[in-house]
């Protein structure tokens, strides 16, 4: 499993406080949870402070300069990821937000945006419709646009900066009969592990400059 412990180099200025990052992460077996350790690294390699907690105990971001929430996409995104947000939807419109999905398919439509939303899609999981002017079911249900539905309606006062899609681990010995079929049949997935690690990690490495820009 790719996250490995990195030297934290990044420090800010002296006399500068380092930003506090909370990265929120709902998880099925484990998988997403390896990904939020991957940025957590990521942000403290560039100066931040960053806590990775689970979406269930509520991690409070009146506490952090800026919150990433994350999950994965089984039946729609994870249901924890959905209650985080509208839990805490007051606290998190008033700090910089940005949200990662992790999934086994995604069309690649084009769009850098959704509903005004910056999006940031994974080369390895993005895949070209084979008639982008007449999607397939699959091609439908799969646009980055569906996905976000959603998170953008759980917390409709939160705008994240930029929400990020990448390659999950698609395991199917840990699916009920109804998940194994829904994840083949509409949703078109391959099992195995597809996760991009340099995608993930590059996303991550630009986020305290987007989420806590420095005041002059």
């Amino acid at each position: 499993m790719e996250p490995t412990s990195e030297p934290d180099t990044g420090s800010p200025p002296a006399g500068e406080r380092r930003p506090r990052i909370l990265v929120v992460c709902a998880t099925r077996h484990g998988s997403t949870v390896e990904v939020a350790a991957a940025i957590a690294e990521e942000l403290r390699g560039a100066g931040a402070d960053a806590d990775v907690r689970p979406a269930p105990l509520g991690a409070d971001p009146a506490a952090y300069d800026a919150v990433i929430v994350g999950g994965p996409m089984i039946m729609g995104w994870h249901k924890d990821a959905l209650r985080y947000l509208a839990r805490n939807r007051e606290k998190l419109a008033a700090v910089p937000t940005a949200y990662f999905i992790t999934a086994a398919a995604l069309t690649g439509t084009g769009d850098d945006q959704v509903d005004g939303v910056p999006i940031v899609t994974d080369t390895w999981l993005a895949k070209a419709p084979r008639d982008p002017k007449k999607l397939r079911y699959k091609e439908r249900h799969a646009r980055p646009a569906h996905y976000l539905e959603k998170p953008l309606k759980a917390a409709p006062q939160v705008r994240p900066l930029s929400v990020a899609f990448f390659a999950g681990s698609l395991d199917l010995t840990t699916m009920s009969i109804f998940e194994k079929l829904f994840v083949m049949l509409v949703v078109g997935a391959t099992p195995g592990d597809g996760r991009h690690w340099d995608a993930i990690r590059e996303w991550a490495r630009g986020l305290p400059a987007l989420l806590t820009p420095r005041t002059p």
